[in-house]
Order: structure tokens, then sequence, then C-alpha cells
């Protein structure tokens, strides 16, 4: 087993999380985040020191909930083709018996049993029983479902009512109180509140949901561009894709050159609409903690919010900051690197 190099950090500005409190509603805490990590193939939890908090036992499993973390205090973990929950102290507070299971958000999380979707509460108790084709998380109270294959999508509540009785092709959980829908006439988007009324026609041929005020759509040409929550174009299409912001920057396609219009490099706006970091990326997501991951080449860097490298891109797979911190991958060893790039926990597996 390789030697692991532990090296102190000391971490500012660490999130509040909050703690697996047994009862619908989670208490508030000033726990830190824990991140997840592999010791001989086994996984464990460090704290926001990197010290370790949980001992590896649970068997690694590579799958579409890796890597593991928190949320309310309960983190949903593969126990070897089943998915449970354990609180912060490595206990199982939820045993598994899921196909597929969310983190919890609100008190509430979407579980799949035997392929049916439905929702639990924190107890592991299902608020509303497994019974949906496909469904999307509670949000604003109300979560989008699809009874059948070839059912319309409409929202219920946590009682498992219809708020918005089904009627659309597609529909997205809500952000910032408006909810992405396909209308099953024309197939086109627009979007809806929590009454169920449609506030932005649906006149779009492809739309994403609201981030700090603004959605991206597709205006003209098949071209993107951003509208605000009355429906108004506060930046004009001009970008082959456009993704939500995020820290006051999206993520944006331009052609490579005027005789690539096809092929396209990615880079960031501001909220005006002007290019802040220019199109040069294989592959560019949103900002975290003011650091972007980027892909150049096959692989995984970092840049801060000014464009600067701050970690190279040589990772074979990469995450999101959080706490100070980035799961990034070599090979088949997972380590953290700190917001300077360098790593506060050398690659094990």
């Amino acid at each position: 087993m390789p030697r692991v190099i532990w090296k102190a950090i000391i971490v500012a500005g660490i999130a509040l999380f909050l703690t697996s409190c047994k009862s619908s509603e989670p208490a508030g805490s000033t726990d830190d985040f824990l991140y997840p990590y592999l010791e001989d193939q086994q996984v464990g939890f460090l704290n926001s020191t990197l010290d370790k908090e949980i001992n590896p036992q649970f068997k690694f499993v590579s799958n579409r909930i890796w890597p593991y973390t928190f949320s309310e205090g309960l983190s949903a973990i593969n126990f070897l083709g089943t998915i449970g929950y354990i609180d912060q102290q490595g206990n199982i507070a939820i045993e598994p018996q899921f196909d597929y299971a969310q983190n919890f958000k609100n008190g509430t999380a979407l579980v799949l049993d035997h392929g049916q979707y439905g929702f639990i509460n924190r107890d592991g108790d299902f608020l509303v029983e497994p019974q949906y084709h496909n469904a999307g998380s509670f949000s604003n109270g109300l979560a989008p479902v699809q009874q059948h294959k070839s059912s319309s999508w409409g929202y219920i509540n946590q009682k498992g009512d219809f708020e918005i009785q089904p009627q659309f092709e597609m529909a997205v959980p809500f952000s910032e109180g408006l909810a992405l829908v396909q209308t099953s006439e024309h197939k086109e988007w627009g979007y809806i509140n929590t009454s169920g009324e449609m506030v932005i026609p649906a006149k779009y041929q492809q739309a994403k949901s609201f981030s700090e005020g603004l959605a991206p759509v597709q205006l003209g040409y098949k071209q993107w561009g951003y509208i605000n929550k009355n429906g108004a174009i506060i930046i004009d299409s001009k970008f082959l894709e456009a993704e939500p912001f995020s820290e006051g920057k999206a993520v944006i396609a331009m052609p490579i050159d005027k005789e690539n219009l096809e092929q396209k490099k990615y880079g960031y706006i501001n909220r005006q609409g002007e290019i802040i970091i220019e199109p040069t990326y294989e592959k560019a997501f949103s900002f975290h903690e003011g650091r972007a991951k980027i892909k150049q080449n096959g692989k995984y860097g970092f840049i801060n919010e000014r464009g600067q490298l701050i970690a190279d891109p040589i990772y074979d797979n990469a995450w999101s900051y959080k706490g100070g911190f980035a799961m990034v991958k070599l090979g088949e060893k997972y380590g953290y690197i700190n917001k300077n790039g360098v790593f506060a926990m050398e690659p094990i597996s």
C-alpha cells in the first residue's frame, strides 16, 4: 500500500453543512465538508484539513453517484450494487436497498427502487412511493414526474398529489422559481411558474434553466443567447453553445474560425455578454469557488477567474472545487489539489 503523505492545510471559508438529524427538517451545523478518498480500493472520508474522519471501509464502486458527497448530513453510498446512506460518523443511516439514489435536498431524496422512482425522507421512509417511470428532484416544493414511458410530465407535491397536471413532453426541476418545460404540441420550450402558468412562452427550440437571473436559450440561426425572467433578450444570440451562469460567468462556445462554423472552442462571458476568457478550450465547465475545470487534449485542468492556468491539464478526470479542494484522477488513482493547483493529498488507489 502506498504511503499517504498528509499535509496540514488551513482552509478559509468552509461552507456550512447540515447534519444528519433524524427529522423531516434537517438541522443546521458547522460541520465541515467530508471528502471521499481511496485506500486499497476501500472508500473512507477526510475532514476539512484532509485528516481521516471515516476510515476506509466501503468497497469502491465507480458509478454515477461517485464521488460520494454529503448533503444534509447524509451521503448515498454504493454497497456492491445497492445504494444506502451513511451519516457523518460512517454509520449506516438508511439501509442499502435502492438501485439508484440522489443526495438529500430540503429533506427529501429521489430514489430508484425496482425500476420505479419515488422519494424518501431522512429516516428512509417513503414520502412518495416508487411509481414513476422518470422523475426529477424537489424544488420549490414540487418535483417533475412521468408516470409511464409514454406519459406526459407533470409536477407533484410531497404528498404525491399533482399540483401541475401532466401535460408536458418534458419537464425539469424548478430553478429560481421557474421551471423549463417542453410542450407536447410543437416540442418547443418555455418556462412555467409554480402555479403551472406559462410565464415565458414556449417558443425556443432549445433552452436551459435559470441561474443568476438569466437563462440560455436558442434564438435565431440556432445560436444561443440569454433571456431574463420577463423573457427579454439580455444577451443576443451569437454563441454555438451556452451554459447557465455561475459566479457571474457562463461557459460559451464559438466557431474555431469563419471557415469552420461547426467546430468550436469553449470560453467564458460576463453578464454583459462580453468574452472575458477567450474560447481556446476543448471543453469548459462552470466556475466554483473562483476556479473552473477545463479540458485540453483530452485531459483536465483548472483556471482562475482571469483565465490563468492554476493546474495544468494533465488529469484523466477532475471535479469542481468544494471547500477549497478539488478531487482529481490520475490513471486509477484519486487525490486532491488545493486552489493553487498543488497536491494537498497525493493520488492513491
